[in-house]
């Protein structure tokens, strides 16, 4: 697939976000303890592991601040975030293709629950996986994938939200 892309709208800066503090990244990173523990304790044992919209998030996973993901945040190139930004985008693809299978499934048992649109694949990336690219280096990735992103309700400074354009069984 070509890695043309439906330019944003004039108006939002899509470019890098700004880059987050040194100190709050540290703080995160060494304390993030006090909070995980408990946290995924009370996930363990409640069975919150629910599939949602953004399966880019990966699961508990997202509110962990790795060594490596402390790097990329203090000194991340671009084509590392790219990087980033791609794994998260592959996680959104094969989570998104699996809800509109199941959908379309679903519908062809003779439910006909969802209409054509909510059958589109559909996922989002957000802000934490392209603050180094910016939403404009995240349509670039995604429309070699074969998504366009729906700029009506991406907001740049929080989520890009993507629709796959490319055809079903590619």
């Amino acid at each position: 697939m070509s890695g043309h892309y439906t330019p944003p709208p004039p108006g939002p800066d899509t470019g890098p976000l700004p880059a987050r503090s040194a100190v709050g990244l540290a703080l995160q990173l060494w304390l993030q303890w006090l909070y995980l523990l408990p946290w995924i304790a009370i996930y363990e044992v409640g069975d919150f592991g629910y599939v949602d919209e953004s399966w880019a998030e990966g699961n508990i996973t997202r509110h962990v601040l790795t060594p490596s993901r402390y790097r990329l945040e203090r000194h991340g190139a671009q084509q590392d975030w790219e990087m980033w930004a791609d794994k998260a985008l592959d996680r959104g693809t094969k989570g998104a293709l699996y809800r509109e299978r199941g959908r379309r499934a679903e519908n062809a048992r003779g439910k006909n629950r969802y209409k054509h649109k909510e059958t589109e694949p559909t996922t989002f990336i957000k802000k934490r996986y392209y603050r180094g690219i910016g939403a404009a280096g995240v349509a670039a990735l995604a429309a070699r994938r074969g998504w366009e992103v729906d700029w009506k309700r991406t907001d740049p400074g929080k989520a890009v939200h993507l629709v796959y354009r490319k055809p079903l069984g590619s």
